[in-house]
């Protein structure tokens, strides 16, 4: 590390106490820089070549096909690498880790070949108006129909109350509007968004006011799940390995784990679409097959500093009453209180935006990790947003937040209980220069956690621990 870079990672630290600055909350802010210190985690982007670490060798089936005994023998050691890996609990990239699954390389990249594939088959689309499906948003006026109820911390009153955004419009938790189309028509509503994408017209056409994403998350692209083989031809692609054998996980995970994946999922949608900051409590082997994702993330032992400590009500989008329909889709959408959904805690943070944005500057007392001379940017005196709560006023002690692009052909390992916001970018053009659009097009597995690692989680979200389960000094 130069000498640049150490006094860099010092100033992170935060040594120098500020007026206001919460003493506890400055603990806990040295201990995750000694986290990242001892686990190689960078402390801000500018840190990161290296990381995450890539790790070569790996495929999704162990071996090759000389000799049992090779083959056995080769899943025995990557189980064993995996396993290590869980245990350390950091992000790593495997290159190539699908190689061996020449439709994924060849068939699927080609837009054309999925619809054929598919024939007309039927698929559950996610909509919304700006692809932010699953995350906080405004209430606008034409919602107040049914207003957050009063109890909750995300209450619509008068301008200046808890959870209310500058201008006097609450935030709500926004859930898509699900809907059943032939996986054509989607392909169809694509191609519409990056017409509107790269005309930078929000009225281009109708119908692509309409974000859509296949994101259902339910093991969709398992024969046995929910949708009860709907996806089951890109199923059958998946499953199909250059040897001639069939299988549809990675061999060496799943012996690794103990345990089959949870589920097994696909994704395709464009650059419209992003996900907002969450964890999950799987242990998670995300691979892109087409485009680009890059996930923002912060290690499972700070998520103190990232505010989910409100509840907000759910509402869902539904087509507008003046609607059109095109294609099988609506053109319009609007929120409608959900009263069978309870209210929800979600992280309010965009890691992506400073924290002197709109959306974050409410959770910052001060922002350590700027210039001194700039502090004041997160009271700036034109900003009507009400008086935050101090006990929710955290995030300013957050570290950086760390990106992880994902390219085509790179699986992701995401470590369990990894805070992560994920962006995506379609593919620049298919193979032969074919008509169709372009698309973001990935597979991942969740396996699910054991006992001793949902503990550990635990005792990271009370502070008691660090990422590799050792106690924190106190």
């Amino acid at each position: 590390m130069t000498a640049q870079q150490h006094r860099g990672s010092d100033d992170h630290s935060g040594d120098g106490d500020g007026d206001g600055d919460d003493a506890y909350l400055m603990h806990l802010r040295r201990r995750s820089v000694a986290s990242r210190k001892r686990h190689g985690i960078p402390l801000t982007a500018g840190e990161q070549p290296g990381f995450p670490e890539r790790l070569a060798g790996a495929g999704s089936k162990a071996g090759s096909s000389t000799t049992t005994t090779t083959t056995t023998t080769t899943m025995t050691m990557m189980a064993e690498t995996f396993r290590g890996l869980v245990e350390r609990h950091v992000p790593v990239v495997i290159p190539g880790l699908l190689r061996d699954r020449p439709r994924l390389w060849r068939e699927w990249q080609r837009t054309s070949y999925l619809v054929d594939r598919m024939g007309g088959r039927d698929v559950v689309v996610a909509l919304t108006p700006d692809g932010r499906a699953d995350d906080l948003v405004p209430l606008p006026s034409a919602a107040q129909d049914s207003p957050p109820s009063s109890s909750s911390s995300s209450s619509v009153g008068k301008e200046g109350q808890p959870g209310e955004r500058p201008g006097g419009a609450a935030r709500v938790f926004a859930l898509p509007y699900d809907v059943t189309v032939p996986f054509d028509r989607l392909i169809d509503q694509l191609a519409r968004q990056q017409q509107q994408q790269q005309q930078r017209c929000e009225d281009a056409e109708a119908g692509a006011g309409c974000v859509a994403y296949l994101q259902s998350q339910n093991s969709n692209l398992d024969t046995a799940g929910p949708l009860s083989g709907d996806l089951a031809p890109l199923f059958e692609d998946l499953c199909a390995h250059d040897d001639g054998s069939i299988r549809a996980d990675i061999d060496w995970a799943t012996e690794a784990m103990g345990q089959h994946p949870e589920a097994t999922n696909i994704w395709i949608g464009t650059g419209r679409s992003t996900t907002s900051m969450h964890r999950d409590h799987y242990e998670n082997l995300f691979t892109v097959v087409r485009g680009t994702k890059t996930f923002t993330v912060f290690p499972p032992n700070e998520g103190r500093f990232l505010c989910d400590d409100e509840e907000f009500d759910v509402y869902r989008y539904r087509p507008t009453t003046s609607s059109q329909t095109s294609n099988g889709l609506p053109t319009e959408l609007e929120l409608h209180r959900d009263r069978e959904t309870p209210r929800t805690r979600w992280i309010p943070i965009d890691p992506t935006q400073p924290k002197t944005s709109l959306r974050n500057r409410r959770y910052v007392h001060r922002h350590l990790d700027a210039p001194s001379h700039c502090q004041d940017d997160t009271a700036a005196s034109n900003d009507k947003s009400p008086a935050p709560d101090p006990a929710l006023q955290r995030y300013g002690y957050a570290l950086p937040p760390l990106t992880i692009r994902v390219e085509a052909g790179d699986t992701l390992y995401l470590p369990s209980g990894w805070y992560h916001h994920v962006a995506q970018q379609e593919d620049q053009g298919t193979p032969g220069g074919e008509a169709g659009p372009d698309l973001c097009l990935c597979l991942n597995w969740w396996y699910e956690i054991s006992d001793d690692m949902a503990l550990r989680l635990a005792e990271m979200d009370d502070g008691t621990a660090d990422l590799d389960a050792a106690p924190y000094e106190q």
